[in-house]
């Protein structure tokens, strides 16, 4: 679909001009990880539009990716204001949580005026800068730990919560690695493989009991390790005021690269 706009035309991203998409968005490999693996890797759980300027430049994107359990549909929206404000048109009005960076917060909530907004940061550490805390402590989750990986999160805020059905496609699909204290999960890291240039961690939480030990530091330099066997680098993300999770990662070599918003519309869910 290709629509006339006085600067810019807007088109639906599908095989014929995918490629070339992704060639102009590794450019900037960290800052569109997520875009350039979905489309590459799960391009039929992905939904994705693209604003080109008239001398071929590309000047915004948004990406719609329906393939998270926890996330009824999630989006990813990036560029200049007045064709990211166009793209904007093709999200559904409710229960979608977006990413876009702080400049485009303003137009975003020009549209979804109720939305809950939290700041994230990206942070990285290349391989070789790692600086990792007795990684070996922390052990590989099999998907016979999926009961207790679900109670670990049930510790937490509700949209932490799994169901032990869910934690067990989780180990069976990624690499996650745990810190058992006696016959309890009390921290854990997962990692998400997405491209040989950078892999990603998620889902680190530790037990409300268990903190303030180094556990979280010790399941993500596991995860760390074994991403780091895989790729030239690591990719997480943290809210900007969670400050003690900050901490860790700095302390494991990861440094601040971008920033985020996470924006709920209608979900409920936070980071």
């Amino acid at each position: 679909m290709i629509k006339g706009l006085n600067m810019f035309k807007v088109i639906e991203v599908d095989e014929k001009n995918k490629d070339h998409l992704i060639k102009q968005l590794r450019s900037d490999l960290l800052h569109n990880l997520f875009v350039i693996y979905d489309l590459l890797c799960e391009p039929e759980k992905t939904t994705m539009y693209a604003a080109y300027g008239n001398d071929g430049s590309l000047r915004a994107h948004l990406l719609i990716y329906k393939g998270f359990t926890m996330l009824p549909l999630a989006g990813r929206l990036d560029g200049e204001k007045k064709p990211a404000r166009k793209l904007l048109e093709f999200l559904p009005s409710e229960s979608i949580v977006l990413f876009c960076p702080p400049s485009l917060l303003n137009i975003v909530k020009e549209k979804f005026s109720k939305a809950y907004c939290y700041p994230e940061y990206q942070m990285y550490v290349a391989r070789n800068k790692e600086r990792l805390i007795a990684p070996n402590i922390a052990k590989r989750l099999k998907p016979d730990y999926a009961s207790q990986l679900a109670e670990l999160y049930s510790s937490g805020e509700p949209q932490f919560t799994r169901s032990e059905k869910r934690c067990r496609e989780l180990l069976q699909k990624q690499r996650a690695y745990g810190v058992i204290v006696g016959d309890k999960l009390a921290s854990v890291a997962v990692t998400v493989e997405r491209l040989p240039e950078a892999w990603e961690i998620t889902g680190v939480f530790t037990h409300p009991n268990y903190r303030g030990r180094g556990f979280a530091a010790m399941a993500t330099s596991a995860a760390t390790e074994e991403a780091l066997k895989h790729a030239n680098g690591v990719s997480l993300y943290v809210r900007s005021d969670n400050l003690p999770a900050i901490k860790v990662y700095e302390k494991l070599g990861y440094e601040k690269i971008d920033e985020w918003y996470w924006i709920d519309v209608g979900t409920g869910l936070k980071p």
